[in-house]
């Protein structure tokens, strides 16, 4: 427990400092809201145009689409906030930054992860919780203890899926020695994936999105379940199973993380 609290206390310190230094370019915060409130909402006003044209996207309609497209934007904050360091990684075994890790008596992964706290990262949930509040008002979702736990076990699996993806990409950098992590390409990916219905690809598609690569569970299982738009095969809500698959995404990441820094080779490398 004592361990425990120290961990906490460290997090805590390293999310104060990285606040403390964002809000130093307090403009910047104020662009970052209006860029990213521009582009979602583009997003989904586009969405809306092809509904109002075409009747549905792969069977779902306007209400429903809102409410995918907002949680897609909420885990894709949540994940900028705590995992935008992954996008960096090349950089950081290239120029040597690990060292700094390996010198503090505490777990190098946790010193990573928390030592950028990405408070810009908020920006990208403002426009989502608005037409994430919009579209359950559409969809007449009750707001009772269930659901909000579903739409909690949902925002942190598909979290935790991002993540993972993030760090396992950035962990390839330990062997390739490289600054090229796929970021730009996986982000294309996840937003064709969770804010449209998996539905719309071919089955071979579908498939693997759903077991091999399985971004279909950030958004797309989880709300169909919730909306109850198909009935559910398996007595356990789709939402457990996002959050199940997201722990063991992460867990599988950080071995991957781990294999990667017997292969760090400090500055220069």
């Amino acid at each position: 427990m004592k361990k425990i609290r120290y961990y906490a206390s460290v997090a805590a310190m390293f999310t104060k400092l990285s606040i403390q230094s964002e809000l130093e370019y307090p403009f910047m915060l104020i662009g970052h809201v209006l860029a990213n409130s521009i582009q979602w909402v583009v997003g989904f006003a586009t969405i809306k145009f092809v509904v109002d044209q075409f009747g549905s996207i792969g069977g779902w309609g306007y209400e429903s689409l809102a409410f995918l497209y907002g949680m897609s934007v909420l885990s894709h904050g949540l994940a900028v906030v705590f995992f935008i360091q992954t996008w960096y990684m090349g950089y950081c075994v290239i120029e040597g930054e690990y060292d700094m890790f390996l010198l503090r008596p505490m777990n190098l992964l946790f010193q990573f992860l928390f030592m950028d706290f990405n408070l810009i990262g908020f920006t990208d949930m403002i426009p989502g919780l608005i037409v994430f509040v919009y579209g359950c008002m559409k969809v007449h979702l009750a707001l009772n203890f269930t659901n909000i736990m579903l739409i909690l076990f949902t925002l942190a699996g598909g979290t935790l899926i991002r993540g993972s993806v993030w760090l396992f990409c950035g962990s390839m950098s330990f062997w390739t020695k490289s600054t090229a992590n796929f970021t730009d390409m996986v982000g294309e990916l996840f937003e064709r994936v969770s804010m449209y219905p998996i539905t719309i690809y071919p089955r071979w598609v579908q498939a693997l999105f759903t077991f091999i690569l399985p971004l279909a569970w950030i958004t797309f299982f989880p709300v169909r379940d919730m909306l109850r738009m198909e009935p559910a095969r398996i007595p356990v809500p789709l939402a457990v199973v996002t959050l199940a698959v997201g722990l063991l995404m992460f867990a599988g990441s950080c071995v991957i993380f781990r294999l990667g820094m017997r292969r760090y080779e400090s500055a220069g490398s």
